[in-house]
């Protein structure tokens, strides 16, 4: 294998070394604020909670001495949440016409608009009332233009989108809809409607009250809809269906959610469900799309059946994958060729296509296959760090800088709201730091929004610097996108763990993207995202899982972790990544229990396609770290040479 020049390492950070250089007076006004700016953020963190209690005299006396300061608004704004009174309307509709726009608006429309809710203060409301995707205030709204004149007939179609939803709605919601019900505006459609909602994703408790809705001849059909979500089972009752349009939808549906539950019986009641109902060329079409996802994920038997009843236009890359893996597990290279042939351009032209087509022809002994690798080497991602390896080619990073403007970049950094959230990243507010950059990067173009992300970058707030160069479509900007985010604790807790530094920031750079104060829906946390029932296990039953959040303690553990599972599995290390992101015992049901498989399929072949998605990513991340090294650690190689083999 051939590595790039320790050269373009160099150039790779040119436009990074430019932009420090160019902006150096003003990276240190940056990093060394002055007194003034240090004592302001004292009185700021001491004054918001007072700004509560505080009068408006009060608030503007402050904003004598401390107005300059950019989170100065937000004193005043908690002055005028906590005080969202008519004796303040002027003031609050000079603050929500001044930030119009800015993260500051709604934290006060908000309060402001259920305030006047809750006084009945219609015109008021629909004067200072903005579209929002709010139901509460959107209920509010409908029920005042109703109090001021409006006809139930004439918002009929406003209220009805609000009641056909899988979700109960607020109980602020529910004497509009009354209004709209008693008037004869809610139709048995409608009903139905929202109970198919309700079963197919929604909340299944709301079915019981919205089959009192229905008459009586037709409660058994919504009764039959909530059972089939509990159990779609109970499909293979046929005794409980009539044969309509109805009943069959209930069919499709169920047996869509048999199929992941117990394969056997969904393939044996297929064609019972056929021989009762009239099922349409649609919906037979979702079924065996559903089938063969299904089976294909789980290795079934009957897998390549289903597969190939998709037809060629409802073939998409979800479905193309699993056809792969299916061929792949039993070694069908044949099939895969075929395969690939039949596809679409579009399908054609992704790169996993093209590397497997290659593979299975390398495999077949056809020389083009090398054309399609060379091709694909040229590319920087995980199947074109599989093409060079193949084909002892150069990893090509493909770095392209962006010009830096100094002009936009001082104007950026001088927006009211660019400081605000520099504040808030300062004081560690990460949340209300982002809510402010969102708010104001939506009014940059392209051009502006690179900028910012450099801008970002001389913060050090390394998150938003990758994803906003990113979202720019500077996708090549591979010194923003891989920043080195605090390398410091990477390299000595990664040293202490006896594992790569590259490998270390690899795994954070997927997990978090160097949020230091991620926190998934799951409960994972900080840059490594790890659970706190793993960190406890790490570091002792007493240990506070809101360390976490700390930079230092999060890498020192998940570093830790990470070298215990790569010893785990032997040291390999594809299967460690795996079990960082599903779990040790998990991945070993996944391994092969007789003959070894090549790396590469084992790879494609996992069956979450979270986990399968994330070991692709760390492996490509740690290999354009590895590639910013003077010698560089050669992924790749190790895993177009090597198999998976069962666990001891």
């Amino acid at each position: 294998m051939y590595f790039s020049s320790p050269l373009i390492h160099k150039t790779l950070t040119a436009s990074l070394f430019i932009f420090a250089s160019l902006s150096s007076s003003a990276s240190s006004q940056v990093e060394s604020p002055n007194e003034l700016l240090t004592q302001q953020r004292v009185w700021f963190v001491e004054h918001e909670h007072k700004a509560k209690r505080a009068s408006m005299p009060q608030i503007n006396q402050w904003r004598k001495t401390h107005g300059d300061y950019p989170l100065f608004p937000y004193i005043e704004l908690a002055y005028l949440r906590n005080h969202p009174y008519l004796s303040n309307k002027q003031a609050i509709r000079e603050f929500l016409h001044l930030y119009e726009g800015t993260a500051l608006e709604w934290s006060l429309r908000h309060p402001w608009l259920d305030y006047l809710a809750k006084k009945n203060q219609a015109i008021l409301f629909l004067n200072d009332f903005k579209p929002t995707s709010d139901a509460e205030l959107n209920c509010h709204k409908l029920r005042f233009q109703l109090q001021i004149g409006g006809k139930l007939k004439d918002l009929a179609d406003d209220i009805a989108p609000l009641w056909v939803v899988g979700n109960s709605q607020p109980k602020a919601c529910d004497p509009l809809f009354k209004m709209w019900a008693d008037a004869g505006l809610r139709t048995n459609d409608m009903v139905k409607r929202r109970i198919v909602l309700a079963a197919d994703g929604g909340a299944h408790t709301l079915i019981p009250y919205l089959t009192k809705l229905l008459p009586e001849s037709e409660q058994d059909w919504a009764k039959l809809w909530h059972r089939i979500r509990r159990d779609p089972a109970r499909i293979t009752r046929l005794s409980s269906f009539k044969s309509t349009a109805d009943y069959a939808a209930i069919q499709v549906y169920g047996i869509q959610r048999l199929i992941w539950r117990d394969p056997d019986e969904a393939i044996e009641h297929y064609q019972q469900m056929l021989n009762h109902f009239a099922i349409s060329a649609q919906a037979l079409d979702e079924i065996h799309y559903t089938f063969a996802l299904a089976l294909a994920s789980k290795g079934h038997a009957q897998a390549e059946v289903w597969l190939k009843r998709i037809p060629r236009h409802l073939k998409d890359s979800k479905i193309v994958h699993w056809h792969l893996a299916t061929y792949l597990r039993n070694k069908q290279w044949q099939k895969v060729v075929e395969l690939y042939q039949s596809l679409s351009d579009e399908l054609q032209s992704l790169s996993a296509n093209k590397y497997w087509y290659a593979r299975a022809q390398a495999q077949l002994g056809e020389t083009q296959s090398d054309t399609v690798l060379q091709e694909l080497a040229q590319t920087r991602h995980y199947y074109g760090f599989l093409a060079a390896a193949r084909t002892s080619n150069r990893y090509q990073l493909n770095h392209q800088g962006v010009e830096i403007d100094l002009d936009i970049m001082s104007r950026l950094k001088n927006a009211p709201s660019a400081k605000r959230a520099y504040e808030f990243f300062m004081l560690e507010r990460y949340t209300q730091a982002r809510r402010e950059w969102y708010q104001f990067k939506k009014g940059l173009d392209k051009v502006e929004q690179a900028n910012a992300a450099y801008l970002a970058y001389q913060w050090h707030w390394y998150d938003q610097a990758l994803r906003g160069i990113s979202q720019a479509g500077y996708h090549d900007e591979v010194s923003l996108r891989f920043p080195k985010a605090y390398v410091d604790l990477y390299q000595k807790y990664s040293q202490q763990a006896g594992i790569d530094l590259t490998l270390a920031m690899a795994v954070s750079r997927r997990e978090s993207s160097f949020m230091v104060d991620a926190n998934s829906s799951a409960g994972a946390r900080g840059l490594m995202q790890i659970m706190p029932a793993t960190a406890k296990t790490l570091a002792g039953r007493k240990f506070n899982p809101y360390r976490l959040f700390t930079a230092e303690t999060n890498v020192e553990l998940g570093t830790e972790y990470l070298a215990q599972l790569t010893e785990r599995m032997n040291g390999q290390i594809p299967l460690a990544i795996a079990s960082y992101n599903a779990g040790f015992h998990r991945v070993l049901q996944w391994l092969p229990e007789d003959d070894a498989v090549p790396l590469d399929i084992w790879i494609e072949t996992i069956p979450y396609k979270e986990t399968r998605e994330y070991v692709k990513a760390v492996l490509a991340y740690q290999q354009v770290y590895e590639l910013f090294n003077e010698q560089p650690k050669d992924i790749f190689s190790q895993i177009v040479n090597k198999k998976v083999i069962k666990q001891n």
